[in-house]
């Protein structure tokens, strides 16, 4: 679900890893915050879920950081990727699944971290609802959900329209096509996931790391908050 659609075709999906890995904001804001979120807590025997996976740079950083492909879930809802995440990982475990067609079937209970990275801006907040709760049903007590979104504030600009407006917008995507957000605000992320039983830990504004200050094209990410970071905490009382 890394795309604005369910079916990429192989051009498209080619095109799109071409870019994730690669891309600025990944190598010089997200990458390292996502890290940085989510590193301290990997410990002997963590299991890992990675919602939206992709073609799999997300894999890649779990596994970075420990965790046994065999310990590594993946579930996105475009066979094409997932066909090339499975050629690079074999032995990770993948699932072709819909997101908010739950149960995730093919993916086991308490699993002690979950990713949702550049992918829950896709869902509207009733389809957001169905995939948390799914979330909160998988994890572990205590267990974590990282979340990584374009900045609320930054699509609003991007799109030309109201912050509040909370509709669909539609965005040049930087691999080619058209990208989309469901429009909604900060507040609006952070009261669904205390209303389904999340704690929030952290909430970040990442900027760039050092490295990237005096990189062509950091000045498109300096001038104000370009991407929100979330680590939440699943209670200990599951969701009915």
């Amino acid at each position: 679900m890394s795309g604005s659609h369910g079916s990429w075709s192989l051009d498209e999906a080619m095109r799109y890893e071409d870019f994730a890995e690669q891309s600025f904001s990944w190598r010089y804001i997200e990458k390292p915050a996502l890290r940085s979120l989510i590193g301290r807590h990997v410990e002997q025997g963590s299991m890992a879920l990675d919602l939206g996976c992709g073609g799999g740079r997300i894999i890649r950083l779990l596994q970075s950081l420990g965790i046994p492909d065999d310990r590594i879930y993946g579930v996105d809802n475009d066979s094409t990727l997932i066909d090339i995440a499975r050629k690079k990982f074999p032995g990770v475990n993948f699932v072709h699944h819909e997101l908010t067609d739950t149960p995730y079937n093919g993916v086991p209970t308490r699993v002690n971290i979950v990713t949702a990275h550049f992918v829950l801006q896709y869902l509207n907040l009733d389809g957001m609802q169905v995939c948390l709760a799914e979330v909160h049903r998988l994890l572990a007590p205590n267990g974590l959900l990282a979340i990584g979104l374009p900045h609320p504030i930054r699509v609003a600009q991007q799109a030309g329209t109201s912050y509040f407006a909370r509709h669909q917008c539609h965005l040049p995507a930087p691999w080619g096509g058209i990208a989309f957000s469901s429009g909604l605000t900060v507040s609006d992320y952070v009261n669904l996931l205390i209303e389904l039983g999340f704690g929030i830990m952290r909430l970040e504004e990442p900027e760039l790391i050092i490295e990237g200050e005096h990189e062509v094209g950091a000045n498109a990410y300096s001038a104000g908050p370009t991407r929100l970071m979330l680590l939440a905490q699943a209670s200990t009382e599951k969701v009915a």
